[in-house]
């Protein structure tokens, strides 16, 4: 009779697979070519790189955060991107982690975000830097009020922080021509 229950046993093991392994799989983890800033190039790298790669967490990653820096953030929009859009007054921190997640959804799959940023010079001192560059941003999506090319000049103010890593503490924005920039496009992703 034991022989039966272990034969039986046996046989209903085998028979759903409980024994046999299976190969492993690799974790699924987003690609990102973030870096620890401890140049203000590399934080420029991945400014640019967080939006192209649509990380949230990478691209909050590039501002200023107050345990590591005793200042507030502040963004200066282009001005006459205010008149359209007051919530561009009281932008910070918070508005920009809404901005790339609306942005986000705001894309189709496989849809894109392209960054140029050229003509960059810079003012560098021992603890601070102030980049100016022409930028210009392409968005390809379906929601017509989104999608297009957005150019105009930037400033960043960036800041060593205690960490030794160099974070985004301003950032004005400047428009160019009759072109949208991208204070219009914050605007518009905000309502």
């Amino acid at each position: 009779m034991k022989y039966l229950v272990y034969i039986s046993i046996l046989i209903i093991l085998t028979s759903c697979d409980l024994i046999t392994t299976r190969d492993a799989e690799e974790p699924i983890k987003p690609s990102s070519s973030f870096l620890t800033a401890s140049e203000p190039e590399i934080l420029l790298r991945n400014f640019e790189s967080s939006i192209e790669e649509k990380i949230t967490e990478n691209y909050l990653a590039c501002f200023v955060d107050k345990n590591f820096l005793d200042k507030e953030y502040k963004f200066v929009p282009a001005g006459q991107s205010v008149a359209v859009n007051p919530a561009l007054l009281n932008w910070d921190l918070n508005s920009e982690r809404l901005f790339m997640e609306n942005l986000k959804a705001n894309l189709s799959e496989g849809k894109n975000i392209s960054l140029s940023l050229n003509n960059l010079n810079e003012n560098r001192f021992s603890d601070s830097a102030i980049y100016i560059f022409d930028y210009t941003l392409l968005i390809n999506t379906t929601n017509k009020a989104l999608a297009g090319e957005y150019k105009g000049t930037s400033q960043l103010s960036v800041y060593k922080d205690s960490r030794e890593q160099w974070v985004i503490v301003e950032w004005r924005d400047y428009k160019s021509d009759s072109s949208q920039c991208w204070s219009e496009l914050k605007g518009r992703i905000s309502n």
